[in-house]
């Protein structure tokens, strides 16, 4: 490779300067590239002397077109490697459009090989991030942007398709027409190879970066999503678990009414209109809060002998004069609830003064001992289930006094 002879004006040091070492802190060092073929520029300093570098941008040079030099006291001493001068390039050159000149702390060594002495340049080794925050200072990022946006969605896609390091050539070409448009970044020369080797590395990083910024919104609206969702499902659990505690509440609150009103006496059919169930649901109601309470048979026993002196009481008040409405305030009882009361007494009584109600007990009382559930002895019986309940209640009247026969009531009734 040649020596590149700049051109008049080529490169025109601005009045401001920066040197990068006041401001960043380098995570290395290395030798600079080039100066075995420059030491006319190295051998009249001192090995170990500290110097300063110029960096200077060279886009006239017939090798690399992106290439960028060290000058040392205004003579070119060494270059940046061809990989790291394609990203620096376009950002001294702003640096330079802003009017600064660029410098590094470098340092003069020296080393003999055969016998002939040699001398290069160790220059400082930049991170990603001094690099990145120089390029976004001058403005690369947003004149990158701005000349991707003047592509077609579809050619924009065709830059997305690698992550924008060899993109297809309709979209290239499309940047290469307009990047007299574009000066700020600048292509690289016709010994780079085709265009994707010649595209600006600030396009292709813009490119992936915004490929990088979709994925981070992509990873968070996910992430949301993904919160609202477990907040949604701790929403509906927690009204889920607020509507079983009222559900709960409410068949506790039922279960408590429909015992009390069965303790007046009221029928499954009275109970069920007053909860706006169906007797059927009141029954196994009942039936699920005796055996949740653990009622036995004694407390049965117990619970129709309640009965009987409740429907003792009520004959004592019809004969005594006083009426049913009367009789249901006495009481604390439903007038409904005191007229089924004093049928009961009055059968209790005299069962064989009712011969087809006692025949519909002894009958229900059968099919009770022959092993039959209630439903089954309900639709043996043959008649409505008010009828049937209540022969239910008259057969165990007359199984708990042994008046299968039809004996007299207790003196009580």
């Amino acid at each position: 490779m040649g020596i590149h002879r700049r051109r008049a004006g080529e490169y025109v040091r601005p009045a401001g300067r920066v040197l990068l070492d006041d401001y960043c802190r380098p995570e290395g060092e290395y030798y600079a590239s080039g100066a075995y073929y420059l030491q006319d520029s190295l051998s009249r300093f001192e090995a170990g002397q500290k110097v300063e570098a110029e960096l200077v941008p060279e886009p006239c040079n017939p090798w690399d077109a992106r290439a960028v030099a060290y000058d040392v006291e205004g003579q070119r001493a060494a270059y940046l490697p061809a990989t790291a001068a394609k990203m620096w390039h376009d950002v001294v050159r702003g640096w330079n459009a802003a009017g600064f000149a660029v410098y590094v702390a470098a340092e003069v060594n020296r080393w003999e090989t055969d016998g002939e002495v040699r001398f290069g340049l160790t220059v400082p080794k930049w991170d990603w991030q001094t690099l990145l925050a120089m390029a976004e200072t001058v403005g690369l990022k947003e004149a990158s942007r701005a000349a991707l946006e003047e592509l077609t969605e579809e050619q924009r896609l065709l830059m997305r398709e690698d992550g924008g390091y060899t993109p297809h050539e309709t979209a290239l070409e499309a940047l290469w027409r307009k990047r007299g448009q574009h000066p700020a970044c600048a292509w690289g020369g016709k010994r780079d190879g085709g265009l994707s080797e010649r595209m600006p590395f600030w396009y292709g990083y813009v490119v992936r970066e915004r490929m990088r910024e979709e994925e981070e919104r992509l990873r968070y609206a996910r992430s949301v999503k993904s919160a609202l969702t477990r907040g949604f499902k701790d929403e509906i659990r927690r009204r889920k678990e607020r509507e079983s505690e009222r559900e709960r509440l409410l068949r506790r609150e039922q279960v408590e009414y429909a015992l009390r009103l069965h303790g007046e006496g009221r029928r499954h059919q009275d109970i069920a209109a007053e909860l706006d169930l169906t007797p059927k649901q009141v029954e196994g109601l009942l039936h699920r809060a005796r055996k949740a309470a653990g009622i036995t048979l004694q407390r049965n026993e117990d619970l129709r002998k309640e009965r009987y002196g409740a429907a003792a009481e009520v004959l004592r008040h019809k004969r005594s004069g006083m009426a049913r409405a009367q009789i249901a305030r006495a009481m604390g009882r439903s007038v409904e609830s005191v007229k089924e009361l004093l049928q009961d007494a009055v059968f209790y009584e005299a069962p064989d003064a009712h011969p087809e109600r006692l025949e519909l007990a002894r009958h229900c009382a059968e099919l009770r001992g022959a092993g039959l559930v209630k439903d089954q002895v309900l639709e043996k019986l043959g008649v409505t289930r008010a009828k049937g309940l209540r022969a239910f209640r008259d057969a165990s009247f007359l199984e708990t006094l042994g008046a299968a026969q039809g004996e007299a009531a207790p003196s009580g009734l």
